[in-house]
């Protein structure tokens, strides 16, 4: 499970295209891409699951962590044999940890990637109560980001088995807490603390979560969700969103870049935590009269004022 062999046969049918698209899969594997997605899903189709969705995803970012650190596995393309497919594979070969700027940490087991996928596939699927087909589909999209990340020679495939093991777990883990919402915010303090004192998990990846549990807490007591009845206010806080998410992560990744050795546990938690607060937490804040006026107001909407 933790041979070269595989990774060296699936590069064997390496070309352009092939490359490119499993590049292209591996992106939306990230965590980032993930909670882009997630708050797209809430914002701009009411989807109330995308916010429990987004703890999960954090979650999965932070047990992840403890788990790369426990095992301090190397990743297969340090081996000469294995082709570095990857985008920014050099520098990826090259780095020693992870920050809030960057996108990859130095361990391999598990594969960040597969756990987030498992994560959010098995999430949705039970929080929407998918059908057997979109099981079917939600698989195949899991089993694609693991050859994926074989393909590009950052993952073996006993990686890939053990970010889908993390990304199951972690599902279990975060059903118990969604049930009492504080439960979530104890967890996220917890785990806050435990970088700060002990480094694990990853001040990034317990920012993460801290900043996704409070802003979930504060967006739901707020029920901004009610407040998007009309296109106009869909677009309106989605954009809201984008933009406080921006600025915070701009304003934040500024300060890291600055700071002492001393403070860079301290810095890295907030500059993780404060942008994904802020995507959640400054639409909540959006006043209510800037919604309404002149509406295009959705046709199920529509349908409904009819009757």
């Amino acid at each position: 499970m933790f041979e070269i062999h595989p990774i060296v046969w699936l590069q064997s049918w390496a070309s352009p295209t092939l490359t490119a698209v499993m590049n292209g899969i591996s992106l939306l594997g990230y965590t980032r891409a993930y909670v882009a997605i997630a708050v797209f899903l809430a914002f701009a189709f009411r989807l109330r699951a995308a916010v429990p969705l987004l703890v999960l995803v954090a979650l999965s970012g932070a047990v992840t962590d403890i788990a790369k650190t426990a095992a301090s596995m190397p990743r297969p393309d340090v081996d000469s044999r294995v082709q570095a497919l990857a985008l920014f594979a050099s520098e990826l070969r090259q780095r020693d940890a992870d920050t809030p700027t960057e996108v990859e940490d130095s361990y391999g087991f598990p594969s960040g990637h597969v756990s987030a996928t498992t994560a959010v596939v098995v999430g949705l699927g039970l929080l929407l109560r998918w059908s057997r087909r979109s099981w079917i589909l939600g698989t195949l999209w899991i089993a694609a980001m693991g050859i994926s990340r074989m393909y590009l020679g950052r993952h073996f495939p006993g990686d890939v088995l053990g970010g889908v093991v993390i990304g199951l777990a972690t599902v279990g883990l975060g059903f118990g807490l969604l049930k009492v919402a504080h439960r979530v915010m104890a967890v996220a303090i917890v785990l806050a603390g435990s970088a700060l004192l002990v480094g694990l998990p990853d001040a990034g990846d317990a920012g993460r979560m801290l900043g996704t549990a409070s802003g979930a807490l504060f967006l739901v007591s707020h029920d901004v969700f009610a407040r998007l009845a009309t296109v106009k206010a869909r677009i309106m806080l989605l954009v809201t969103a984008i933009v406080a998410f921006t600025v915070a992560w701009v304003m934040m990744s500024l300060a890291l870049r600055d700071s002492s050795p001393s403070s860079a546990s301290a810095l890295r938690l907030a500059a993780s935590a404060l942008p994904n607060a802020a995507l959640l937490i400054v639409p909540a804040c959006v006043p209510a009269w800037l919604l309404r006026g002149p509406l295009i107001r959705d046709a199920s909407t529509s349908t409904a004022a009819r009757r």
